[in-house]
């Protein structure tokens, strides 16, 4: 079908559920890892703690997938392309390059928030040293415009290389300009929901909107149509990062411990909802517990914190919000084309139910 084709009409329309998409991630994440596996492979020529750092980060020396991460921006990237009429084979370097980006980011942010778990076993810096890690994440930064520059080999059109470049550009710029607002919000004691809101739209909606506009790009999608991806990416990216604030207090994010959010002063949802509405005692009590030193920060201030905020209605609220995000991304799907509203249904309700 072209690929701006009428929506499609609500009364026939089977939308893609939660255990279909995480089908697909797992066949399209099959691909990724030969794909990276061929980007990084493990020869005779490889530099001690850098070669070996950029397979560890990237999970490729472990068969076990759980450590590897979910590989879900570059299979957004692969499975929008491929709903749009694209061909894989056109979007698997920007899906690598995305990948590579996505890992940058995370060996980076590890080192900023002092975290020393990822995906159950020790981040890249308690790995390899601070030094080497951050070199790493500088090798992986580094070698995302050369991967994205494999496409013209793969038929992509020359203008269209250029706007993935300026897409990845942009997609940086975003979501260090939104990571700077996060770490500058550990110092606040009275950051608001519509602050918490244009942070996390800063850090992680333009992160996670720029695999779906890089596949339909390279599908041949018009400008409304990217448009209303966009538009999706402003509802899907706030909801993730609400739900891995969520995901903090129960599961841990595969860090080893619940709460590495608190340990950390983090300024999460359920902090800037809960602010306002608390007692003045449990207000300073609250960030007494989120300002102390991470190692100064026990199993009991951790449990507390969490107390105080199940108590104000924050996590109760936090579920809410993860709804109305994920009825807003379902309702903007519906305006795209039939495979791409199935896939992104898909999308926005394993990203909203999501446990790690």
């Amino acid at each position: 079908m072209p690929v701006n084709e009428r929506a499609p009409s609500l009364s026939v329309f089977s939308p893609m559920d939660r255990q279909e998409f995480v089908e697909q991630l797992k066949r399209v994440g099959a691909a990724i890892d030969a794909a990276l596996h061929q980007w990084a492979p493990a020869d005779g020529r490889a530099i001690a703690n850098l070669d070996d750092g950029v397979r560890y980060t990237l999970g490729l020396d472990v068969g076990d997938a759980s450590q590897r991460g979910k590989r879900l921006r570059p299979a957004l990237a692969v499975l929008t392309c491929e709903a749009l009429g694209g061909q894989r084979s056109q979007v698997m370097p920007f899906s690598v390059a995305i990948e590579l980006m996505h890992n940058y980011f995370l060996i980076h942010d590890d080192i900023e928030d002092g975290d020393v778990m990822r995906h159950g076993r020790p981040t890249v810096w308690r790995q390899f040293g601070l030094a080497h890690a951050i070199n790493i994440g500088d090798y992986l930064h580094g070698r995302v415009t050369a991967v994205v520059l494999r496409s013209l080999d793969c038929g992509v059109e020359a203008a269209i290389v250029l706007r993935l470049l300026g897409l990845l550009a942009e997609t940086l710029e975003h979501t260090h300009r939104g990571q700077a607002l996060d770490m500058n919000a550990r110092a606040c004691a009275d950051l608001t929901v519509e602050q918490y809101l244009a942070t996390v739209m800063e850090k992680t909606g333009h992160y996670l909107a720029a695999p779906l506009i890089g596949g339909a790009l390279i599908a041949g999608a018009q400008e409304s149509l990217l448009d209303e991806i966009r538009a999706y990416g402003s509802a899907v990216g706030p909801m993730y990062q609400i739900v891995d604030d969520l995901i903090d207090l129960t599961e841990g994010k595969g860090r080893d411990e619940r709460g590495a959010d608190i340990r950390e002063g983090k300024r999460s949802f359920l902090v800037a909802f809960a602010l306002p509405r608390l007692r003045d005692a449990e207000r300073k009590e609250l960030l007494a517990i989120l300002d102390r030193p991470r190692q100064a920060t026990s199993v009991q201030d951790v449990a507390r914190a969490i107390r105080i905020l199940e108590e104000c209605g924050a996590v109760e609220q936090a579920y809410t919000m993860v709804e109305d995000f994920s009825r807003q991304a379902r309702a903007i799907a519906a305006r795209m084309p039939e495979r791409l509203c199935r896939l992104l249904t898909g999308a926005a309700d394993f990203l909203g139910s999501r446990t790690r």
